[in-house]
């Protein structure tokens, strides 16, 4: 198994030549989640103990099969789920995992480049790059012009160092929208779960 990326040592990487190993890390932390009736979704490794952030509509049930990225499947129990901001907590048992860095969404600027992670139409780590399309307002939530399809939901959104600035949820006029990293911080800190900083 490979030593783990470390985001930060992408800083002053162009997109151009880093992309690649951006894409490596931002598909290590994200996990395929069964649901029932044979669908799917994406869920981002939120700490290295096993909690998985994840949208509430793709956590419909309270047991998911829940898959990493080296292939390995394990059972996930949901923790938490709040319908209203698209947001739910999972856990599975597991340690020593890679893990999001989070970068707080309100500091993203227009035109900056962001790059989705998922696992659309039954596919397995599909990459999508864009832009943010308007600033992060009051609203818990991030406009890209990104491509999404079904199976990207849950799924990270990230800057171009691979920091994790949301989740994807949803399109919305050809437009990707994305629950915000700071709603998730304050959707696990008032579920009283762990937090990453």
């Amino acid at each position: 198994m490979s030593a783990a990326v470390n985001p930060t040592a992408f800083a002053g990487i162009s997109i151009g030549t880093g992309v690649g190993s951006v894409t490596d890390w931002l598909r290590r932390i994200t996990v395929r989640i069964a649901g029932s009736r044979n669908s799917h979704g994406s869920g981002i490794l939120w700490s290295s103990e096993g909690l998985i952030v994840t949208n509430a509509h793709v956590a419909s049930s309270s047991e998911h099969e829940i898959e990493l990225s080296d292939g390995r499947k394990l059972q996930g129990w949901l923790l938490a789920r709040d319908p209203k901001i698209d947001l739910a907590a999972i856990v599975i048992t597991a340690n020593n995992l890679s893990a999001a860095s989070v970068r707080g969404a309100r500091t993203m600027r227009v035109g900056e480049i962001v790059l989705a992670v998922g696992n659309p139409f039954d596919g397995v780590g599909a990459v999508s790059t864009g832009i943010v399309h308007q600033p992060v307002g009051r609203l818990p939530w991030l406009v890209a012009d990104i491509r999404l399809a079904p199976g990207n939901s849950g799924g990270p959104l990230s800057d171009s160092q691979g920091n994790v600035i949301g989740v994807n949820s949803m399109i919305v006029g050809g437009l990707g929208w994305a629950v915000t990293s700071d709603s998730v911080n304050a959707f696990l800190r008032r579920e009283r779960l762990t937090e990453v900083t």
